[in-house]
């Protein structure tokens, strides 16, 4: 079995997160102060997510983001996002 390094799931989570976050924001045209207002998390943690800089964010950042561009927490974590890295 593999062992699991856990600082490399994070750095992967967080490529993932900043990604999907920008994606999601150019697709449907919202500011990250628009997200920020809208979802109720910070303009701090929702500008250090969408550069990268953000490597703590828990379940409820993410229910909070994916309620506003309308997608559930699976689908703002795109199980094809997460393959897609483990290729590399």
């Amino acid at each position: 079995m593999q062992e699991v390094d856990q600082n490399q799931v994070i750095e992967k989570m967080q490529r993932i997160l900043t990604g999907r976050l920008n994606q999601l924001c150019h697709n449907q045209h919202i500011s990250l102060q628009d997200l920020s207002r809208r979802s109720g998390v910070s303009l701090s943690t929702v500008r250090k997510i969408s550069q990268g800089r953000h490597c703590n964010v828990g379940i409820a950042v993410v229910i909070k983001l994916s309620h506003v561009f309308g997608v559930t927490p699976s689908q703002f974590v795109d199980e094809n996002l997460l393959r897609a890295e483990d290729k590399f």
